[in-house]
């Protein structure tokens, strides 16, 4: 039943994520392939400037839902992590334009303001679904994605078509397609919020003390965002847009593969979750682990024996020698991730997110040690290469606390058992 359960609901959460990512790859592949060099560079910028803010603004809701709702579920939870993101998505919104004034930006406000909004718009995607997978329902998210997807094919044969060739427009429609989903979700959840609001006294979390116990998911997402992202940000900073150009590339090729770790980790999350001893915890994630990590990474095995002639086909150009390097460890790095998520989940259910927290800083503080002393020697190979290696050293660090988890959990375990007796 366990089995068939967690299968049936993986199968919903892949053709919901996969759908999400597909058409986001194709965007970006017509993109890389249509517009010019310069152009796509500004565009990789905004998008990561967007996928920066995302986590900011959405605070924690991913883990912090799941997990929660999965244990108790109450709408007042998710109400209240919108109140937050709308929260963050003003502060960072005064922030930002007062950044912006004082330094006398090169590009527009407009592009910073559609970066914003657009992770504004994930965030709220992000915190009602996760909300919704934590209660067990994840079929609603593969219906909601069918519109947008649609949409999304729209734009894209646009793009082809030569429509849009330039970086605000096609960013534009991107965050009007992104809202589409949200109405999916507040049908699902509207009879639920007027069962809660026809209540006699109508109760809110405080805001304070979900902020302190939200702060340590938001801490660890924020710089987990930042440590994918941390080479679009030091090629912007000390390299070319031609350069920036060329290492997200690599990633819009397997952009695809970058789904993996999503399809599994809040689907394993929300039943771990549901586990109250760790012997059942360990058993089901050592159960699961065995048989999906070797199934899942046969996807990356693909991807690298077949870059040679993918790479010329999907963005019409030659594979250069320097082009395939890049290739090669961005996609090691991205199987790293996938390992990396594994225990991740693990940790957050054995109810240490500020160890995981840390750990994510820490590497991503290194990480930004190294670009910063590369400085303008900065290339695209140089950074893969610390790409791969900051990520190689989170995969490390993770080990490291899944063992000190386990000892800690059996530890307190042992403490109520005595005192029990």
């Amino acid at each position: 039943m366990l089995r068939s359960d967690f299968v049936r609901k993986l199968m919903s959460n892949s053709v919901a994520q996969g759908l999400n990512f597909g058409s986001r790859w194709l965007l970006n592949l017509a993109l890389a392939r249509h517009l010019l060099e310069q152009e796509f560079g500004i565009f990789s910028f905004i998008y990561m400037l967007a996928n920066l803010f995302f986590p900011a603004i959405a605070f924690g809701a991913n883990f912090y839902l799941i997990h929660h709702a999965a244990q108790q579920r109450h709408i007042s939870q998710l109400l209240q992590s919108l109140r937050i993101s709308l929260l963050v998505f003003a502060v960072l919104s005064l922030a930002c334009a007062a950044l912006l004034w004082w330094t006398a930006a090169e590009l527009a406000l407009s592009l910073y303001l559609l970066s914003l909004l657009i992770g504004l718009s994930w965030a709220l995607n992000q915190a009602c679904f996760s909300y919704l997978k934590g209660a067990q329902q994840f079929a609603l998210e593969v219906r909601s994605q069918f519109v947008s997807v649609a949409l999304t094919l729209l734009l894209v044969g646009a793009i082809f078509a030569g429509w849009f060739t330039d970086t605000v427009s096609v960013l534009a429609m991107v965050l009007l397609i992104s809202i589409f989903p949200l109405l999916t979700a507040a049908k699902a959840l509207w009879p639920e919020y007027k069962d809660w609001r026809a209540q006699p006294v109508v109760t809110w979390p405080g805001l304070w003390q979900q902020l302190r116990q939200r702060f340590s998911y938001a801490w660890h997402d924020v710089f987990a965002i930042y440590l994918t992202n941390i080479p679009f940000v030091f090629l912007a900073l000390f390299s070319t847009l031609l350069a920036l150009g060329q290492f997200r590339k690599a990633f819009v090729l397997f952009m695809p593969v970058t789904l993996l770790p999503v399809v599994f980790s809040q689907v394993l999350l929300a039943k771990l979750s549901h586990q109250p001893l760790l012997t059942d915890k360990l058993r089901l994630f050592k159960r699961v682990f065995l048989l999906s990590f070797p199934l899942l990474s046969l996807p990356y095995l693909v991807l690298l024996l077949a870059c040679p002639w993918l790479y010329p086909w999907l963005l019409a150009e030659p594979l250069s020698a320097q082009a395939q390097l890049i290739c090669t460890l961005v996609l090691l790095t991205l199987w790293l991730t996938l390992l990396k998520t594994y225990f991740e989940v693990w940790i957050t259910a054995l109810g240490l997110n500020k160890w995981r927290a840390v750990s994510v800083t820490l590497v991503a503080l290194i990480g930004s040690a190294a670009y910063l002393v590369a400085n303008q020697q900065l290339s695209a190979e140089l950074a893969a290469w610390i790409f791969f290696a900051t990520n190689l050293l989170a995969v490390l660090s993770l080990l490291v606390l899944s063992g000190y988890g386990i000892r800690h959990e059996r530890q307190r375990e042992a403490a109520t058992k005595s005192l029990a007796e």
